[in-house]
Parts: C-alpha cells; structure tokens; sequence
C-alpha cells in the first residue's frame, strides 16, 4: 500500500513537471543511462523521478541559506576586524545548515536504493566502488598496468 501511494504521489508531482519543456539532453541522457544500467523498470523510474523532485526541492532552499549566511560571514570579514561572536554563531549556522543537506542527500539516496532489488543494488555498488578508485586510473594508465583494448 506504502508503495502504491508513493507511485500515485510521484505520478501526480512528475506528470505536470515532465508536461513542461523537459530536462536539459544532457541531463535526460544521464537519467536514461542510470535507468538503463540498473535496469529499471518503469514504475522504478517514476517513483524514483518522484522522489528526485522531492530532494531537489528540499535541498534548494538548504542550499539558498549556506549561500546568504556565507555572503554574511565573507560581509564581516570584508569590513574588517569582526566580531568573533557574531562569526561564531553564523559559523554554527552555515553548519548546521550543512548538516541538514546531507541529511536530505542521505534520504534521497536511501529511498532510492530501496526501491531497487538486489542484482540493481549490486550494480549501484559496483558504481560507487568504481567512483572510488576513479582517480587510481590515470596513475595505473600512466605505467601502463591496464590492458589496451
């Protein structure tokens, strides 16, 4: 039941949205290449689109505060000589406010891997395994330890 309301409430959130002029091709591309990768299916993809909505949402105003309470802390040091109190209490601020956001990432990605069955977790994790080791390459490319194909 969980399952089917979150389906309804994403079609009703995704649908209006997807009527407008559309992703950039870049973006529709990356989104179609995960979906192809992790073999979605299509009800995977529209909930999932419901709940990328729903963490875009979430993360822009986070987003929008980090950016004002920064301006205000580069504004107190630009003026010269600030008070440590005021830059404490706005350091405090911006994290705590970062804290929020990877809050709303870490939901956003575990709503996302429990829509997925196992052989697609398995392919998520071989992504990020892959992620990991991404900046080894050039060095093991560099001395010539990867197969040319």
């Amino acid at each position: 039941m969980k399952k089917l309301l979150i389906v309804l409430f994403a079609i009703a959130v995704v649908v209006p949205v997807a009527a407008q002029e559309g992703p950039p091709p870049i973006v529709e591309a990356a989104h179609n290449g995960v979906a192809a990768f992790l073999h979605l299916t299509d009800e995977q993809i529209v909930v999932w689109d419901g709940i990328y909505l729903i963490h875009r949402n979430a993360e822009q105003p986070l987003k929008e505060d980090i950016r004002a309470v920064q301006t205000e802390i580069d504004d107190l040091f630009e003026a010269g000589d600030p008070v440590p109190a005021e830059v404490g209490e706005l350091m405090i601020e911006r994290r705590e406010l970062g804290e929020a956001l990877l809050e709303v990432h870490l939901i956003y990605h575990e709503d996302f891997v429990s829509l997925l069955d196992e052989s697609q977790v398995r392919r998520l994790r071989f992504i990020a395994r892959a992620d990991d080791v991404q900046k080894f390459i050039p060095a093991f490319k560099l001395f010539e330890l990867i197969r040319r194909r």
